[in-house]
């Protein structure tokens, strides 16, 4: 997953000061990993990222009930909750953008409507991708299935790009111009990391939970590393 983060600008900062990559969104067509792409850098970094880790208990067999007179499991098996339970990840992801601050690499953009393209662009990422074939209906033909939306990436540096689906979006328009368009705004994104199920059938989730899997024991190896190297002298082993 290297290759998705290459876009990403380190922009500018005075001599001897640290440069800082830019979090974003990337979002891929159905179908269309990796070439059909949509990127949106975020103009500041979110100052915090709040992230909720849930353990979900799995399916319990048929006959097997909780409490007492539960029937028990085979003998070798473990309990349904501890084979099957899953890990669920969500975000929440606060976005500011402001006009007057906007990336010099959109200004070419017409200035009566304020920062609502960028907002547009975030929101469109919660509706299903629109097919060539729904870019030349003429809407007179029999009612479709709708597309499935486009596979969304978090990217929040090198190391860390999530699979994710926008459950939520919350704007607070601030200020506006002339003509009502917004030039000040937060956006609160609430977010839930993809799993298994789209992994299945879905390129770039695979290869994103892949790549955090190996990421997350790698850090984690690390500190086991660090901690053993301390000896006996934590606990009285």
């Amino acid at each position: 997953m290297t290759a998705e983060v290459n876009f990403l600008s380190t922009g500018t900062a005075p001599r001897g000061e640290p440069k800082f990559l830019r979090a974003a969104f990337i979002a891929y067509e159905p179908g269309g990993y990796p070439t059909k792409r949509r990127v949106i850098p975020f103009r500041f970094n979110p100052e915090g990222l709040s992230r909720t880790v849930a353990a979900e208990s799995g399916q319990r067999p048929a006959g097997v009930e909780s409490g007492r007179g539960a029937v028990p499991p085979p003998a070798g098996e473990a309990p349904a909750d501890a084979a099957a339970a899953s890990v669920k990840e969500s975000f929440t992801v606060h976005i500011r953008l402001d006009f007057a601050d906007r990336d010099p690499a959109v200004n070419s953009l017409d200035e009566q409507y304020g920062i609502a393209p960028e907002i547009a662009a975030i929101e469109d990422l919660m509706y299903p991708a629109q097919t060539d074939a729904d870019a030349s209906s003429d809407g007179t033909e029999a009612v479709r299935a709708a597309s499935p939306r486009p596979t969304v990436l978090l990217v929040w540096g090198r190391k860390r790009i999530l699979p994710v689906r926008i459950t939520s979006l919350k704007i607070d328009e601030s200020v506006h111009n002339s003509e009502l368009h917004p030039v000040r705004a937060e956006l609160e994104a609430a977010l839930e990391v993809l799993g298994e199920a789209e992994a299945r059938a879905d390129l770039a989730v695979r290869s994103a939970l892949d790549n955090l899997g190996s990421r997350r024991r790698e850090l984690a190896q690390m500190y086991y590393a660090n901690t053993s190297a301390q000896g006996s002298n934590i606990l009285p082993l």
